[in-house]
């Protein structure tokens, strides 16, 4: 998969890597502010507890974290543990991004990874997953598949967003007429449509399997030796996200082109 090949890759290679850590920070607060979006038009980041308006030595991306110990240098309050996830995060989409791809499709592959990640944090705190991030993830799917395959790119990431959506439609219908209740959100069946815009329909198994498995995993660590219920409810976009993350970079990785299997 090629788009236009930058003259000179190294100076995108160092502006991703370099920016990456102040990407997951911002992706953190706006995560975190979703969906007032109130505290990002303000002038000045402030700690949430004090109010104390913080300084430079407060806004290094992973290094204040640590400087600070983890806590308000006023107040002594616990910093929330989801910056530095972030902008861990952040930074290895960036490095996976610049290893795996050339050109611009490094910066296309780092803006799938920041979306899916800012997609992450808000499931996991809400269990909701923002429709305009899912549609992002949609629409640039077709639009980087008709780049790099044409018309029948596009073709095949129409279909790979159908039977995404479809497949776990059918799943939420059905488990709603035989429970009564919710089991599967809407906004896991646009997300996985957009790994089928992104990958075809031939990659949706593997991206379930893959999102299944993780999300097993978690649950079983995370009970620390509970017993586990019918009814116990996990967010599935963090893992669908990882999941869409990971197999998109093998197949860059591999050269595996889904749409061709």
């Amino acid at each position: 998969m090629t788009l236009p090949v930058l003259a000179n890759d190294n100076w995108l290679s160092l502006f991703l890597i370099l920016t990456g850590p102040f990407m997951g920070s911002f992706i953190s607060a706006s995560a975190l502010d979703w969906p007032r979006r109130s505290n990002l038009g303000a002038s000045r980041s402030s700690c949430a507890q004090c109010g104390r308006a913080l300084g430079l030595l407060d806004l290094i991306p992973l290094l204040s974290f640590f400087i600070l110990h983890g806590r308000c240098k006023n107040c002594g309050t616990p910093i929330n543990r989801q910056h530095i996830v972030a902008e861990l995060a952040s930074t290895l989409i960036a490095l996976s991004a610049v290893y795996v791809f050339h050109g611009w499709m490094m910066l296309v592959s780092a803006t799938l990874g920041a979306v899916l990640l800012f997609i992450a944090l808000v499931d996991y705190r809400t269990k909701l997953i923002p429709n305009g991030a899912s549609y992002f993830i949609i629409t640039s799917g077709g639009v980087v598949f008709y780049l790099t395959h044409g018309n029948a790119g596009l073709l095949s990431a129409i279909i790979g967003a159908a039977f995404g959506y479809g497949i776990f439609w059918s799943v939420a219908f059905t488990y709603r007429m035989l429970r009564g209740h919710e089991g599967l959100g809407l906004g896991d069946a646009k997300l996985l449509a957009g790994g089928g815009a992104w990958m075809s329909v031939f990659a949706l198994p593997w991206i379930i399997l893959m999102a299944a498995s993780a999300a097993l995993a978690v649950l079983i660590v995370g009970s620390k030796g509970k017993s586990l219920r019918r009814d116990t409810q996990i967010p599935f976009g963090p893992a669908l996200a990882l999941s869409i993350y990971v197999l998109w970079l093998w197949s860059g990785f591999t050269g595996t082109n889904f749409a061709l299997l």
